[in-house]
Parts: structure tokens; sequence; C-alpha cells
């Protein structure tokens, strides 16, 4: 006989049985108990929180033959052939592979045939999120008034994707991520179902590592079981995965404190495409030390905490060490990171390198805050002191008059003067001489505050205005950006809609009034449109821009 799987093994039969998730089991006990059970039902949640699971209860409790029942009887011809997978009348359809509309007609015509067996016609459908938009308009119809013996359950990771139309004709059920502590009973239950002697502490840390999945938790069992035999301890967790992935992320975090940018690279997996899973390792690890620092260890552990109050101090005091501020800011660079991996995956490996490199540089993750107090220092420190004599400021009025006044070569008695030239400004200089065309000091302050507004709700974001980025004119609602020396990936993150609206609610906010931040590749741009005082002239004009 081949072998069952625990998450298929242990599955549950009865409401009573699903753990976590008492919500739903209620309302749906309380529909068939008082005879308001809707044609509709829409399962949500994070993955392996028993939503399909959920549907299956529903569906046996309406046909079982002692029913509807709010407990099924398990033992009638309805309720075995449900468990078998063989119930004629219960028909489940994984709407990844049945995403269009000629499929849902078929649904449509044979749900007006009655039951062949069974009390009702059951439809239950799995990530329904992933029908066509024509497969649900042909569904509106068939489930707002489907036939009396007819059942709809839909099961979903992603509501957010499901048309309105179609939560509307639905109950909603919101299904939660277990607590670590459910999911540890559960397992402690199947252990000892299974004759397995783990070590204390071993269901809790393979229930922090689920997530608040249950069927997650049972599948890290069996690769454990498999892994050590019935005899598991806690140091056998650690190589579930092959390779420490805590310890890896542990190593590649202390080069980043210390700097150690060879060391930091010697840290990353050897194998190429793992690198999305080894970012996610990191974050795991440094979301675990902001929470560490800022929650201490009172309570139970969490779902991002390990058991051990051993290791929750140690990642307490690594998080103080590092700071929440600066946590803050890696964790967001991680995660844009990570969304480049997405949209660049043949760059993946090359974008975990310069993320973690960056990370590695203290002045690349100190927060505006701290930075403005280490300014204020200075600046008491260097008003108590005193300074050297040194020449005036550079003043580019002052040059001009002395231009003016300069005398004429045809006077021997005087020395003629030093004429200063003011000297252009480096291509990556300060973010306020970048202003082109719109240097009045209105223009420069808010281009000045939304940069620094920039970095605190997007640092990659900011790290490529600031680099490639150049305010080429700011005129009433409208401000124009013109950006040189673009690579693919940063373009690309400077492409998606999102982060448009990220910049534009920026400088919207440092200039005070709703302003539309309008993008310029140069090398996109074509010639003789580069000018927006020659565009300006040609729109007033009704005239054309001739290359």
């Amino acid at each position: 006989m081949s072998y069952l799987v625990l998450a298929r093994k242990y599955r549950p039969r009865t409401f009573a049985e699903v753990a976590g998730q008492s919500n739903v089991t209620r309302v749906l006990c309380g529909a068939i108990r008082e005879g308001r059970i809707g044609h509709s039902y829409l399962f949500t949640g994070p993955r392996g929180t028993g939503k399909t699971t959920s549907a299956r209860l529903l569906a046996k409790a309406l046909n079982c033959e002692q029913g509807p029942a709010e407990e099924p009887c398990g033992t009638c011809e309805r309720c075995l052939a449900l468990d078998a997978g063989s119930e004629v009348d219960v028909i489940e359809i994984d709407a990844a592979t049945h995403t269009g509309v000629d499929h849902i007609r078929d649904l449509r015509d044979q749900a007006s045939y009655v039951p062949v067996r069974a009390r009702h016609k059951i439809y239950i459908v799995d990530e329904v999120h992933m029908l066509s938009t024509g497969a649900f308009n042909a569904l509106l119809k068939t489930l707002e008034e489907p036939p009396a013996h007819v059942k709809f359950l839909f099961a979903t990771t992603e509501l957010h994707k499901v048309p309105d139309t179609i939560l509307s004709r639905c109950q909603v059920l919101h299904l939660t991520p277990l607590p670590a502590d459910v999911i540890a009973k559960r397992l402690d239950e199947v252990f000892n179902l299974e004759g397995v002697e783990a070590e204390v502490g071993v269901s809790a840390e393979l229930a922090r590592r689920a997530r608040g999945g249950m069927r997650d938790a049972l599948s890290l069992a069996d690769q454990l079981l498999a892994l050590v035999g019935d005899t598991p301890t806690l140091e056998d967790c650690g190589r579930l995965s092959g390779e420490n992935s805590a310890q890896a992320a542990e190593a590649v975090v202390d080069c980043i404190l210390e700097g150690d940018q060879a060391g930091l690279l010697r840290a990353l997996p050897s194998q190429e495409g793992r690198e999305t899973e080894f970012v996610a390792g990191v974050l795991e690890h440094l979301r675990a030390c902001l929470m560490a620092a800022l929650c201490g260890g009172s309570g139970p552990p969490g779902p991002l905490l390990p058991a051990d109050p051993e290791q929750v101090a140690a990642l307490a005091a690594r998080g103080k060490t590092i700071g929440a501020r600066r946590m803050e800011l890696m964790l967001q660079d991680l995660l844009h990171a990570r969304e480049r991996m997405r949209l660049l995956p043949s760059h993946r490996r090359l974008i975990l390198e310069v993320t973690l490199l960056e990370l590695s540089h203290p002045e690349s993750t100190v927060d505006l805050g701290q930075l403005s107090t280490r300014l204020e220092s200075l600046e008491s420190r260097l008003g108590s002191a005193p300074l050297p004599a040194a020449s005036p400021a550079f003043d580019p009025g002052q040059v001009q008059s002395s231009t003016a006044e300069a005398p004429s070569p045809s006077q021997p008695d005087e020395a003629a003067p030093v004429v200063l030239q003011p000297q252009a400004p480096p291509p990556h200089a300060d973010s306020t001489s970048r202003v082109s065309r719109a240097s009045s000091g209105s223009a420069a302050d808010v281009w000045k505050a939304f940069l620094a507004e920039l970095q605190s709700v997007s640092p990659s974001l900011h790290a490529i205005v600031l680099k490639r980025g150049n305010l080429e004119s700011y005129r009433s609602n409208r401000a124009v950006v013109k950006l040189a020396g673009l690579i693919p990936d940063e373009a690309a993150l400077i492409a998606e809609r999102r982060n448009q609206k990220l910049v534009n609610k920026a400088f919207s906010s440092s200039a005070g009034k709703e302003v539309q931040v309008d993008f310029e590749d140069t090398a996109q741009t074509r010639p003789g449109s580069q000018d927006p005082f020659t565009e300006e002239i040609a729109r007033s004009f009704e005239g054309r821009i001739i290359d």
C-alpha cells in the first residue's frame, strides 16, 4: 500500500476537528442548524489554513443521509463516498486548469440536471481567482439564481483578484493563519498517533516555520520523519532545508554589520537559483530581530520567533545592536530587491549581491533623523570653536561684479584681478545642484524636500532619482524629472505604476499641493523634445518641432 502523507491522513472529517477556525465553523454550523444555508460560499485565506477542507465538510454535512447535520455521521454511503473522493454529486474543479469560458458554460449546463444520488449537487471550485474574465461573466447569472439543488463553494488565496460581481453573490468566509500553539498541539497529537518520540520543542519549531499553515506544518513533519526517523530533535529541524538558512542569514547580517564585503559574498548560497529563498531567509531573520527587540520575550513565542527563550534573547540583543530604524530600512531594501528579482529573474544573483553590498555601507541605511542629529551636533561644535581664517564663500553675484569692474589691460600700474569662474557641478553632485531650468529657491527647496521624503518611503527609488535624476522643470502642478544612464533594472522600477504613484505622493507632500511628476529617460527622448521651454513655445504657437 502506498504511503499516505500526514496532511491527507489527518485531514479533519468533522467541523469539530477543524483547528483554529472557530469563527468559520460556527457560521456554517449555525446556518445548517437554523436552515439558512446559502447557495454560494467563498472561503478565503492563506495556504494551508483549511479552505478546501471546510468546503468539503460543508458538502458532507449537506448531503449526509442523516442531515443536513452540523456534524455528519461519517458512516452513511454519502459520507463514505465523499471521504473516498468518489461522490459523483460533489464536483471539484481546479480553476487553474479550467480558466476558460467554455469550461464554465459546461458547468452551467450540467448544473441544471438534478443530482444522481445525493440531496444537493455541489461544485467546489479551488483557486477561483484563476478564472478568466469571460468565465466569471458566464458564471454570474447561474451564481445569482442557481437551481434549488445546486450549491457553489469557492476557495481562493487571493481574494482581491475575484471580481466584486462575484463577491456580492457569495457569503465570504475569512480563514486566518493558525496560531503557533494550535499547530504545535495538533502536531503533538499526530506524533502520538504515529508513535513518534519527538524531543520537546520540535512541534513548536515546526509550527513556527509553518507560519500559520497546518498543511505546511504536517508537510514539514513528513520531511523531518523521512530524514531522521521517529526520534527527531531540535537540531534535526535545522537540517530540513539541506543548508541551514537561519545560520546563513545570521552570517550575512554579521558581515553587513561589520562591513566585511568579502565575507558577505562568501556567505551567499553557492548554487544559483536559490536567491529568492535566501532573501526570504534574511528578511525573516531581520524581522525576528526587530520583533524580539521591540516586544522582548514577554508572552508566548509567535510565528516569527523561536520557542527557545535563549534564542529570543539573542535575537533581541542583535536587534538592539542594529537599531530599529536601520532594520526597517534594511527590510525595505530587501523587499525591493525581491521585487526586482521577480521582474528580472535572469539577474537575481546580481541583484542580491548588489543589494547586500550596498547594505554593508552604514551610511546607506542611516535614518534621516540620525543624520539631522549629527549635523546639529557638528554645527554646535563648530559654533563654539574658533574657526581659522578662510576665504569668503564663493558668490556668483560677486564674480559677475568683479568681472564688470575689472580694469582694462591699458592700466599697467595695477595688477589685474583674478576672476574666478564657477565650475560646472559633477554629474552626480549634491541633489540641490541638480535643479535645471527651475533653480529658483522654491523649486530647489521642493526638490530637496522631495528627495528626503522619497528616501523615507522608498530608499531604492531615492537612490535611482538621486543618482540619475535631474529636475528639468517645475511649473504649476507638473514637474519634469530627466533620468540619464538608467540600467534595465532601474528603468523597470521607475516604470511601475505603483512607484509612479509613490513619487507623485512624495512630491505633492513636499510641495504642499497636488503635483504630477513625469519622468523622461534621455536615452528614449527624441531630439528637439528635450527642452521644456522649446516645447512650451511650440504648444503656445501651435507649431511643431523639426528634428
